[in-house]
């Protein structure tokens, strides 16, 4: 099949951009001819085998706009067999909302911002209009479907999963002893994982954490008011490193429809804990592991630390979850979408 992949940049900055890297290379290893219609590309990934670009325009006065019309040309001259999108655009057989309904995040983690800032009603409109033009929508939660039917009323709605690269994440006593060497902490450690620490609730992980815990903190917004047992790590290129080398992972998130730093966690045999507003919590492997108050989140890090056989549960679910049947099922959806 000719296949074209449409969105933004081609990058690994995401869990959107990491998908769509890793579905373009499966395709290709299924013998699939496969354009990829963006706008950006990471420099090392333009030689990627049997990849073809297109290079889609976009102007900075009217992002949306101008990147919308571009690729709707470059599907139409392109005489694809099928088309998936993984941004907000339109003319796609199959599109994957890995954001889930931009309403549905507003309404939970914004809920004043929708109603007065304008940019947001029309980023809404295009969520809308891009969900509404595809065949079949993939979510990769049951949130994340559930917002989607509710503010867009797609044509069809589908949960995938996303997978989780079980050699690079799993557990490892040496890379633990190290990093705990390496950070002075031998202690009780929970590690937090993200960008945008006020939607990523890293205050109130702060605020739930017991006294015999410290916390690490991995992402890239600036430090915040802690107290010394809260180490401030900055980005990082190896996450996995933490991961390996924490007792828990903790993310109180406002909205995630799926955040891939839980099941990179648990792939490393490591707890998460989260909210029921992060549809990564539905397939933790215990129900107490959803936590939506500082206090709920405070009893799972204790619970945590003296649960037996926790950590093989959380990689048995790891492992049920990898990238190619995730991968799999999107390519069916794919090619049921383009008859």
């Amino acid at each position: 099949m000719k296949i074209a992949l449409v969105h933004r940049r081609f990058t690994t900055n995401g869990g959107t951009e990491r998908y769509l890297v890793g579905f373009a290379r499966f395709l290709v290893s299924r013998g699939h001819d496969v354009d990829v219609l963006c706008h950006e590309i990471r420099e090392d990934l333009r030689s990627e085998p049997g990849l073809r670009f297109v290079h889609l325009r976009m102007v900075r006065a009217a992002k949306l706009a101008s990147l919308w019309w571009s690729a709707s040309r470059a599907i139409k001259s392109g005489n694809y067999d099928a088309v998936m999108g993984f941004g907000r655009t339109g003319g796609h057989h199959l599109f994957r909302a890995g954001g889930g309904s931009h309403a549905d995040y507003l309404r939970r983690a914004h809920p004043l911002r929708r109603l007065v800032n304008p940019d947001d009603w029309f980023e809404t409109a295009v969520d809308r209009a891009a969900v509404r033009a595809a065949r079949i929508v993939m979510a990769n939660s049951r949130l994340g479907a559930a917002g989607l039917a509710h503010d867009y009323a797609p044509r069809r709605v589908e949960v995938v999963y996303n997978g989780v690269d079980g050699q690079r994440f799993r557990p490892d006593a040496q890379v633990r002893a190290a990093v705990r060497e390496e950070l002075r902490d031998h202690g009780r450690v929970a590690v937090f994982v993200g960008n945008g620490f006020v939607r990523k609730g890293l205050a109130t992980a702060i605020a739930a954490l017991p006294d015999e815990w410290s916390l690490w903190v991995v992402g890239g917004d600036p430090p915040i008011s802690a107290p010394p047992r809260v180490k401030f790590l900055g980005p990082q290129r190896d996450p996995e490193r933490f991961l390996q080398a924490a007792d828990a992972m903790i993310l109180p998130t406002l909205y995630d429809p799926f955040a891939n730093a839980c099941l990179e966690a648990m792939a490393c045999g490591v707890p998460a804990i989260t909210t029921s507003a992060n549809g990564a919590s539905e397939v933790l492997p215990e129900p107490w592991l959803v936590a939506d108050t500082v206090g709920d989140c405070a009893r799972a890090l204790v619970r945590v630390a003296t649960a037996r056989g926790l950590g093989d549960a959380c990689r048995a679910v790891a492992e049920r979850l990898s990238p190619e049947a995730s991968y799999t099922r999107a390519l069916d959806l794919l090619v049921e979408a383009s008859r």
